[in-house]
């Protein structure tokens, strides 16, 4: 079987980064030109790409993942070397956005730098995604599964210290509430926005009774990380992949009601959309139920509301 202790590990953390990303999109959109560009979440973002994404996260795939693709011989060409240059490219961009900071007249200087540098990440995680990690997923047995993961240990106690990821994941929630914090204070932002408008209706929902394989072949189909379980009409649970890890190896006998977090927070469709976004980021959620009277109508991720609202 497949170790997907590496590529879980790694798709987290590029869903941290988009979030990152997604926040400074949102103070992008509502920035005008007599309203500065705020100097704050600019400095925090700069810093967190810069301890985790380059001194961290990118080491990890260099030290650890791309090793162990390269000793199992990837058909088709050679992607690696297209993702390294991307990271050389990556950390000149990240060099531009230091020297254009912080925020000098219009911002202009400084917004150029940073949709060039973010514009390269996107493209860098859709890569990797799509293609690298499961790529991975196939060709890594168990045991190579495990070196890897134990090397990412390894490069994180180097880059970032015995509580440095606690930071990162504190700092990327801090720039992101920053951005959404200003644009809820901007005459710009859009308050009337609830989360009915946000939320995704009708989402594929799994079954207490049903088995956390079913449910896992569910999240993967929707490349998602929880999945919302309902009884009858009534929203039961929430069932994360972090609920499934210490079950794993006993997916097919073990039921999503044993793993699930039982009345687990939600919102109504009423609230405003800036609200919800502050709840995912300071809850640390991937995703919030929308529901009336314990009746699910809707799921809100984290990257929905801000794409909503950018």
């Amino acid at each position: 079987m497949p170790a997907p202790g590496p590529c879980e590990h790694l798709r987290r953390e590029h869903e941290l980064i988009e979030q990152v990303l997604g926040g400074l999109d949102l103070l992008k959109r509502y920035r005008t030109g007599e309203r500065p560009l705020p100097e704050a979440p600019i400095s925090g973002a700069i810093e967190f790409f810069s301890a985790f994404v380059e001194r961290c996260h990118d080491r990890k795939e260099e030290e650890g993942l791309f090793p162990a693709l390269e000793r199992l011989r990837i058909p088709g060409g050679d992607p690696l070397a297209t993702l390294r240059m991307q990271h050389s490219e990556e950390r000149r961009l990240l060099e531009a956005l230091r020297a254009a900071s912080p925020p000098r007249r219009d911002g202009g200087e400084t917004l150029a730098a940073l949709d060039a540098y973010s514009g390269l990440l996107r493209r860098h995680i859709a890569v990797e995604n799509g293609v690298i990690l499961p790529l991975a997923e196939r060709m890594l047995s168990a045991e190579e599964g495990a070196r890897v993961e134990s090397a990412f240990g390894r490069i994180e106690e180097r880059t970032l210290g015995a509580d440095g990821r606690a930071v990162s994941l504190a700092l990327a929630g801090a720039v992101t509430h920053a951005c959404v914090t200003a644009v809820a204070g901007s005459a710009q932002a859009p308050s009337k926005v609830v989360a009915r408008q946000v939320m995704r209706p009708r989402p594929p929902v799994a079954a207490p009774d049903e088995s956390l394989a079913r449910a896992a072949e569910l999240m993967e189909s929707l490349g998602s990380r929880e999945v919302p379980v309902v009884a009858g009409r009534r929203l039961v649970g929430i069932l994360t992949r972090s609920d499934m890890e210490p079950h794993r190896g006993h997916y097919e006998w073990t039921t999503v009601g044993t793993a699930m977090t039982a009345e687990p927070v939600t919102v109504s469709p009423d609230t405003p959309a800036t609200q919800v976004a502050q709840l995912l980021l300071e809850r640390g959620f991937n995703g919030v139920p929308v529901t009336v009277d314990g009746e699910l109508l809707g799921m809100i991720a984290c990257r929905d509301v801000l794409r909503v609202l950018a």
